[in-house]
Order: C-alpha cells, then sequence, then structure tokens
C-alpha cells in the first residue's frame, strides 16, 4: 500500500527580528512499502514486490523436486527472512534484482532426509535402503554369496558338516544402527554413492584413485594400493565383469576399506583327522623267511574336530573347539611272517618239477640227451626240485633261459628253456620253490621244460643219469 498526501503545504515561519516571513514549502516525498531481504541475519537488499521472492521461492523448489525426487521440499529457507518497512526512496531506486540474485544463490533450502546413527558417528542421507544394501554387501564380502544366502535364509537351518570343510553360520552388526527421519540442509544431505562410501571408509568421496591403463590389470592395482582384488571389487562394484578395454581408462576408487561398522561372522569348521592303524605281526616257521602274507587289512579310524571361529571385518577373534568325537575306530594290520630258514642242502626227496608230468622227449630220446623234456605251456610254473643254491641263472644259446641249482648234496639239476627267470644266482632255494616259468627259448621246437639231473658237477657231462631214475 502507498500512503500518499497530495497538494498539502507546510508553512515555515521563521522569525527574523520583529518581522514574519513567509516561505512556501516544498511537497512532501512519497512514501512506500518494501520487504528488506536478510539472508543468515545479514541485510542482502529490499524488494519493493513480495510476490516476485514468492515466485523464485517456487522456482527453485521446483527444480529442486526434479533433482531430489524422494524428498519433500521446504518452500521457504531457513536463512532467509523479509521485514516490511516503509520507506522514501523513490521504487525506481530499489534494485530488486540483485536482492533476488543473493536470495537464489544463499537462500538455504532444506529436504525431508534420513539421519543414520552407526554407534556414536552420525550423518545425514537421501536414501536409507543404500546404507542396508551396503551393510548387505559388507557381510556378503566376509562370507561369500552362497554362505550369506544359507544365513539370510531364517526358514531353512544349516546343516552341520559332516566331512573336511567349513562354512559361514552366521553374520550379524555389532554396533546400533538407527533410522531417524528430519529435514536438513541440502548441501548436508548425502546422495547415494557418498552414502555407500561413508558405510565403506567414513568419507563421503575417495581419498584415493588411479586410473586403469594398459599396463594394469585389477589384481596389480589391488595389490599396489594395499587392497584385496575382493576389497577393490566392494569398492568399484562397477567393475565386475568388465572386459579389459571396458576397464581401460577408467578412474578406479583405491582408498582403503575402514568401515563405519563391525561385521561379526561366525564359521564352521570341520576337520576330519586320521588315526593311524597299528600293525600286528604272526610268525610262522611253514612260510620261509622273508615271506609275508597280509592276514587282515589296516584301515585308519578317523576323529571329528569341529570348530566355531570368529571374524571382526574379515580377521579371526576366537576359536573355540566345540565337538570331538570319533567317527570309527582303526582296524590292526595283521601280517604273517615266514620264519622258517632254507639251509640250501637238497634232502634227496625230489619233487617234480612241473605241474604236469607228460614227457614228449625221454633220456637219450637222441644221442647225448641226458634229460627229459616236460610238456609244458608258455607261463607255467617252474620248481625246484630239491634245496638247494642257484649257482646260474640267466640265458646261453642252446638252453636259452635256464637255471642251475647245486643242491649241496652231489647232485646239480638243470631247468632249460625258460620263459622268465624267478631267482638270481646266489639264491637259496627249497624244494617246489617256483623258480621260474615254462618257455621256448633257445634252441627249442616248442614249449616245454629241459630237466636235467647231474652228479659232481654242475659243468656238462660226458654221462648223467636218467632224472626218472630218483622219481
Amino acid at each position: 500500500m502507498k500512503k500518499k498526501i497530495t497538494g498539502a503545504l507546510f508553512v515555515t515561519m521563521f522569525l527574523i527580528g520583529n518581522r514574519q516571513k513567509i516561505v512556501e514549502a516544498s511537497p512532501v516525498a512519497t512514501q512506500n512499502v518494501v520487504y528488506r531481504v536478510y539472508i543468515d541475519d545479514e541485510a542482502v537488499g529490499l524488494i519493493t514486490d513480495k510476490n516476485e521472492y514468492d515466485s523464485l521461492i517456487n522456482e527453485q523448489k521446483e527444480e529442486l523436486s526434479k533433482q531430489y525426487e524422494k524428498q519433500t521440499i521446504i518452500k521457504s529457507p531457513t536463512n532467509v527472512r523479509l521485514e516490511k518497512e516503509v520507506t522514501l526512496l523513490p521504487l525506481n531506486t530499489i534494485d530488486n534484482e540483485a536482492a533476488l540474485e543473493a536470495i537464489a544463490q544463499k537462500a538455504n533450502f532444506q529436504a525431508s532426509a534420513y539421519r543414520i546413527s552407526i554407534g556414536d558417528e552420525q550423518f545425514v542421507v537421501e536414501d536409507a535402503n543404500v546404507v542396508s544394501n551396503t551393510l548387505l554387501e559388507l557381510m556378503t564380502h566376509y562370507t561369500g554369496v552362497e554362505d550369506i544366502q544359507k544365513i539370510m535364509d531364517i526358514e531353512k537351518e544349516i546343516t552341520p558338516l559332516t566331512e573336511n570343510g567349513s562354512q559361514y553360520i552366521g553374520a550379524k552388526v555389532l554396533e546400533s544402527v538407527k533410522v531417524g527421519t528430519e529435514y536438513a540442509n541440502l548441501d548436508n544431505i548425502l546422495n547415494k554413492e557418498e552414502t555407500r562410501r561413508m558405510v565403506l571408509y567414513r568419507q563421503p568421496q575417495p581419498q584415493k584413485t588411479v586410473v586403469f591403463n594398459e599396463d594394469s590389470s585389477l589384481e596389480e592395482i589391488a595389490n599396489v594400493n594395499g587392497l584385496t582384488e575382493e576389497e577393490l571389487i566392494l569398492l568399484n562394484p562397477q567393475v565386475k565383469d568388465l572386459s579389459w578395454n571396458e576397464l581401460l581408462n577408467m578412474e578406479l576408487d583405491v582408498t582403503p576399506l575402514n568401515p563405519m561398522i563391525v561385521v561379526e561372522t561366525e564359521k564352521e569348521q570341520v576337520d576330519i583327522i586320521e588315526t593311524p592303524y597299528e600293525t600286528e605281526y604272526i610268525d610262522d616257521n611253514t612260510l620261509l623267511q622273508g615271506e609275508t602274507t597280509v592276514q587282515q587289512e589296516g584301515q585308519n579310524g578317523q576323529n571329528l574336530k569341529r570348530m566355531k571361529i570368529v571374524y571382526e571385518n574379515g580377521k579371526q577373534s576366537s576359536l573355540e573347539v566345540v565337538e570331538e568325537s570319533q567317527l570309527s575306530e582303526p582296524i590292526k594290520q595283521i601280517i604273517v611272517r615266514g620264519t622258517k630258514v632254507i639251509s640250501g642242502v637238497g634232502s634227496g626227496n625230489w619233487v617234480w618239477p612241473t605241474t604236469t608230468k607228460t614227457i614228449t622227449c625221454g633220456y637219450l630220446c637222441y644221442s647225448g640227451h641226458y634229460a627229459i623234456d616236460i610238456q609244458a605251456y608258455i607261463g607255467q610254473p617252474v620248481y625246484a626240485a630239491d634245496s638247494g643254491v642257484v649257482i646260474s641263472a640267466g640265458y646261453s644259446n642252446g638252453y636259452g633261459n635256464n637255471v642251475l641249482i647245486d643242491h649241496k648234496n652231489g647232485y646239480y639239476t638243470r631247468y632249460a628253456h625258460l620263459n622268465s627267470l624267478g631267482v638270481s644266482t646266489g639264491d637259496k632255494v627249497q624244494a617246489g620253490q617256483t623258480i621260474g616259468e615254462a618257455g621256448n627259448t633257445g634252441n627249442s621246437t616248442g614249449p616245454h621244460l629241459h630237466f636235467e639231473i647231474r652228479p659232481d658237477t654242475g659243468s656238462q657231462p660226458s654221462y648223467a643219469p636218467n632224472p626218472l631214475d630218483f622219481y
């Protein structure tokens, strides 16, 4: 409202000596209602029309509402006030634009927000869900995806392990996390990325970054900056599953991980410990010394050790053995060992050298054949005819693979055309012991055993008895 007095004259009376003089005064100046603008209690100018102020505030509120979709913007800034006053200044001398510009730049708009309290620390965010999601990311980082899914499934119990291995069975945040609502200055409200960083390392902005270049790898960048590759991906979730070409020239956050909260995880670890079996020996004088047979196979026993290991942000804080039990007892091994000592001296009780007794070429079946040829197949066992000492075992052109035994009682025996040898020179053998396998080596027309019994000497005799005379 403008107040104006028109046509009025003020008469000022001046007394000069004894005379009075009437002087005509100038018209009275016009009075105008204006608004003085204060920002943070400091006067910054005048505006002549409050509607212009309201329009500016509404425009700014509309723009901010688009930028902060989830918040409700307060209409009037908390640090701006208008005070109505009357001035004699002409309206055209008042700089409305300067005052409105100051308001546009310095007006402190507020929005609805969430105050997060973690322990003794507090901060204000635009989206409280980011905090809970980041806490879940941290739990997953420390436990792994599969285990955190089992932990979060409250309808299904986690099955205890029964064999070697480990699994996380619990995860929780040690600090109390509280969420409240309030109105806060927009400059103080953390956006989603700032909120996530605040939870991960207590700062809303990266403290250290590097650029992925042609010589880089995620593993190398992590190692150089004191991080694990998993921690680097936690700080930069946008890099997950990207190719090397996609990572090239990307700026990565390598700020040391320093969570605002402590995630306590509980792991079950099971160790199956083998209990060695014992070995029992049973002496048997029917077996040759050095020979053994396994009467019962040994088997280790098993003991289960179950432990509960607690970690705080990935570092072990405690270990407790919660169960020790025996799964199976060890089964001892039983070995029968021979004690019979071979003297190497024949008894004169001759043993037939094969399991077959068919003679294919008898004694002197041709001139100089002081032996018998016994029918045999390749690989058929050949036995020592009496106890004695092997004085030769090897190959000769006529005999092929052959064994010569001195029975230390005036007789020698030879076994020729063998497929393979089972003894070596110097071995002591007993009657009936396997010394090789029948074959067709040397000067032989077919698989058979050439068997000789010689008196006094092992050399080729001019005469040797008929082996059949000894049976």
